[in-house]
Order: C-alpha cells, then structure tokens, then sequence
C-alpha cells in the first residue's frame, strides 16, 4: 500500500487520494466474477427496478445504473467492502479505528449504455444539513472509496475530480448548478487506473464521470464508511450501518 503519511497529504490538500493496487488481480477476479452474476441477475429483471430486504438494484433509461448494497446479494462483496487494505487508509483519514459503513455499491457502465453522473458532492447524498446527518469531526466525518474493476481510461467513463473543491465545504449544488463555474478546467482531474487501483475522496470533493464511448465495460466497486454517530438515515438493503473496526 502507497504511503499512508503522502496519501493524507495528498488527501488534505486535493480532496481525493489514489492508491495502486489495493487489491491483487485474484481479487479483482473474484469482485469481477459476483459482477457478473450480478448483471446476470440485473438482465432478468427487464430494466425494473428492484428494491429487496438485501439490495437495491438501480435501472435509468440509459442502463443499469447501480446496485445499492449489493454484498445483500454476493456474500463475497460484503467481505470485500471490509477488507483491511480498504479500511487501513479510511481510518486513518477520518482519525477513528472504528467506522460504520454505509456504502457498498457495483456501479456499471456496459458499452452501448449512456450512464454518467453529473457533477455532485457525496454531502448532498448523506443529507448534510439535515437531521439526517452530523458532521462530528468537523472535516467531513465520510470517506468514499472506488476500486477499478476495469482499466479505466479517459475513453470509458472515467472518474473525474476537481482538485481543491473540497476546501468550499458543501455548496448545494443541486439546487444551485451555476456554482460548478467557479472552478477551473485546469482543476479537473480524470482518473485512469488499473484494476485493483483505489481512489479515495471526501464528501465535499465536487466530482463526476461521463459516458463510457469504450467497446468493454467500465465497473467500480465503491464503499463508504463515516465516523459512528455521524449518518441517522436509513439506506435501503441490509446496510443500515454495519460497524467494523480495524
């Protein structure tokens, strides 16, 4: 694992970290294969959505958008979202040994599909400014995590960050959209990482991907996790908060 001292500092000062090869290619191949039972199991359902006890599987007009808590349906992603490469750096980032996830998400971006997310803040996801969160360390108090399970390249929808603009906090930019003009193109950075490959960002760190224009699939598996005390909403699937601690 990269260097925990230059990853905090990479983290503080651009509101997101990259770590190679969090993760080796056998288990890449093993998030791969429950991947690809899980878009099996997506394709039976004819683009309708699906809200289970366990998971919750996404569908927009341009494709499969995600499947929320999908460990509910692969055990082995479950195992995964708390594996010790992951969780290391988390814990360190947030200052606490303990954590409680609330994110363990497989999104996709089939070739042919039109996905993309629009620029956004995770902070507006986690209801900041609501009863529905509290922001106990006064720094964020959430981390989310995103391992390629593809190579990702700037032709496949790749993951795009602007640098810096977690230091304005949250800006509500859902209701506000024209604030995105108050950053530079020279601030965007698009993410091109190898299988196993980590990228780490905070709540406030605005982002984005775009369409995948690629022959292949461009697959992500992203695990969220925040400080105990922190989130007080209800996610759907089996992820109501499981705690881990390192």
């Amino acid at each position: 694992m990269s260097d925990l001292k230059k990853l905090l500092s990479d983290f503080n000062s651009d509101g997101f970290a990259v770590v190679k090869k969090v993760l080796p290619i056998s288990d890449i191949e093993n998030i791969l294969n429950a991947f690809e039972r899980l878009y099996n199991f997506a394709s039976s359902l004819n683009s309708k959505n699906y809200l289970g006890k366990e998971s919750h599987v996404i569908f927009e007009d341009a494709g499969l958008n995600r499947i929320v808590w999908c460990g509910g349906l692969e055990d082995i992603l479950l195992e995964y979202g708390a594996h010790p490469n992951i969780l290391t750096p988390v814990t360190q980032i947030l200052g606490s040994k303990e954590l409680t996830q609330i994110i363990n998400q497989a999104h996709f971006k089939m070739p042919g599909e039109k996905i993309e997310f629009n620029w956004h803040q995770d902070s507006e996801h986690r209801r900041y400014g609501t009863d529905k969160w509290t922001d106990v360390s006064g720094k964020g108090s959430y981390v989310q995590t995103l391992i390629a399970i593809d190579k990702m390249t700037l032709e496949n929808g790749p993951l795009k960050l602007i640098r810096g603009s977690h230091k304005n906090g949250h800006i509500d930019l859902k209701n506000h959209p024209e604030r995105i003009n108050q950053f530079s193109e020279e601030d965007i950075v698009r993410l091109e990482m190898e299988p196993g490959d980590m990228a780490l960002f905070g709540p406030y760190t605005i982002h984005s991907s775009s369409i995948n224009h690629s022959n292949g699939p461009r697959r992500v598996f992203i695990n969220g996790f925040c400080i105990p005390g922190a989130n007080n909403k209800e996610y759907p699937g089996i992820g109501l908060g499981r705690t881990l601690s390192l």
